[in-house]
């Protein structure tokens, strides 16, 4: 029997950008964290969960997910996003203040902007709630949850894209132990909606070999 799966989204989604990759994985017991990004925010209280988490989603849950875990499923992710002396391989701050110095005016444009960026053709943005974005991203332009993952004892695993326009190659591979990672080659920033079969045995294969 398989850990229950505790699934955080990332940046600008919502708890359904999971749905098909988990239409592959019937037989496990899921449930989801939505951010509000586009509804209220729920966030399931799981005993000893496996977390899976997309892009912001990993350190998302670093920062409010209460640990014990049973491991973690980090999908194009990362425990810091923004470059530092420490952290060469991250993403120019600037980039992040330029999205947020035009958010308040441009909420729905800037969101689709991003989303069309990391590989979504017409993205909807009619239904988003611009607030929790915004705060989302002040918090991400400082967020550096890398000793809470160093902290955490449970099995990591890790899978990237080798042509992630988000997080790049490179930056996946400063975050996570050669051991932990998993590139698919030619993969973007949406493995879970590009690779959901891929992504889903990565995952089964993974849980099996979990002890909770």
């Amino acid at each position: 029997m398989s850990p229950p799966i505790l699934a955080v989204h990332g940046w600008g989604f919502d708890a359904s950008f999971w749905t098909p990759m988990l239409q592959r994985l019937p037989d496990f017991k899921v449930e989801r964290v939505d951010m509000g990004f586009r509804g209220e925010p729920v966030v399931p209280k799981v005993a000893r969960p496996l977390i899976v988490a997309h892009s912001m989603g990993l350190a998302w849950a670093l920062a409010n997910i209460p640990r014990p875990w049973s491991g973690v499923l980090a999908i194009n992710a990362f425990s810091r996003f923004t470059r530092s002396a420490t952290f060469v391989e991250g993403v120019p701050p600037r980039m992040l203040e330029r999205m947020l110095a035009r958010f308040t005016a441009a909420p729905a444009e800037v969101t689709s902007e991003f989303l069309t960026r990391c590989g979504i053709d017409t993205p909807e943005v009619s239904t988003i709630r611009p607030e929790p974005l915004r705060k989302s991203l002040i918090w991400l332009t400082g967020c550096d949850e890398r000793t809470a993952m160093k902290m955490l004892n449970c099995p990591i695993q890790a899978l990237a894209g080798t042509q992630d326009p988000i997080v790049s190659q490179a930056m996946s591979i400063a975050s996570f132990p050669p051991e932990c990672l998993v590139l698919a080659d030619g993969g973007g920033h949406l493995l879970p909606l590009t690779h959901p079969d891929w992504t889903a045995s990565q995952l089964r294969a993974f849980a099996a070999r979990l002890r909770w």
